[in-house]
């Protein structure tokens, strides 16, 4: 993997040596297809195309900090860390800088972190979405965002929502509803690629029935409940075995151990 990552504190204070770059900012849960053109476009305009995002979502971080846990408004994860990162270096992103979500980092207003991302020069490009917004309560939006880059020489380009016929603008939100209903389908064609689950951090438990993952005790949300198609990865292996998995109740059940798994929807 050749993509570099920076955490948030060392960008601010020790980037790499004249470190410019065009830049895309997002969660990029599940890094679908709306995601994707943000970072086509940063990739395609340069220079060192970076993606700023936080290793754990907002909303997920929000939960924690209020004491809420994860239900209710939050569902769980799409996709790992180090299922983003992949996908990252597989498009072609040089730079990844990882912001950990914090009490304090939620109450720093959009014109500040904008400031921050381009204090010195850091920023020579911005890609956002048409719909972005950041900074506490949301104060700022994409067009603000523009307003406040180009006032600074930054240029910052607004990219709109990708949307699929009959299905509306493409969304992480969407894409959750999707897997949670079972339709992975429909999830996949939003994703542009077969819905996949990073087993790689969790322990399997084994039964007479075979392994079982819980993906609640990650914060990743995993297939409504019934039986799958499925590609199964063991550790160290890079082709995929055939087989069936099920899912009920946020866990998943294989017939073997695996590292990673993905649902075949051909």
């Amino acid at each position: 993997m050749s993509l570099r990552v920076i955490e948030w504190p060392e960008f601010l204070v020790d980037p790499p040596p004249g470190l410019c770059s065009a830049m895309a900012i997002g969660v990029f849960d599940g890094v679908h297809l709306g995601h994707q053109a943000l970072i086509n476009r940063i990739v395609s305009r340069g220079p060192n195309p970076t993606v700023v995002t936080f290793r754990e979502n907002p909303k997920k971080a929000l939960c924690r900090i209020s004491g809420t846990g994860t239900s209710g408004s939050y569902k769980g994860d799409l996709y790992s860390l180090k299922q983003k990162m992949e996908i990252f270096d597989s498009l072609g992103v040089k730079f990844l800088v990882l912001i950990d979500f914090s009490e304090d980092f939620s109450k720093l207003k959009g014109k500040e972190f904008l400031d921050l991302l381009g204090n010195n020069g850091k920023m020579a490009f911005l890609a956002i979405g048409d719909n972005f917004r950041c900074g506490f309560a949301q104060d700022t939006d994409a067009d603000i965002a523009r307003q406040v880059n180009e006032e600074k020489g930054i240029p910052t380009e607004l990219i709109p929502q990708v949307n699929l016929t009959d299905k509306g603008p493409v969304s992480s939100s969407l894409i959750r509803q999707a897997v949670l209903a079972g339709n992975l389908k429909l999830a996949s064609e939003l994703l542009g690629r077969n819905f996949s689950l990073d087993l790689s951090d969790l322990k399997a438990e084994y039964s007479e029935t075979g392994y079982a993952y819980d993906l609640c005790s990650v914060c990743r949300i995993a297939p409504g409940t019934g039986r799958y198609s499925v590609l199964m990865f063991p550790y160290g292996c890079a082709d995929g075995i055939a087989g069936r998995a099920s899912a009920k109740d946020g866990k998943i059940f294989l017939p073997m151990e695996a590292e990673s798994l993905e649902f075949v929807t051909d």
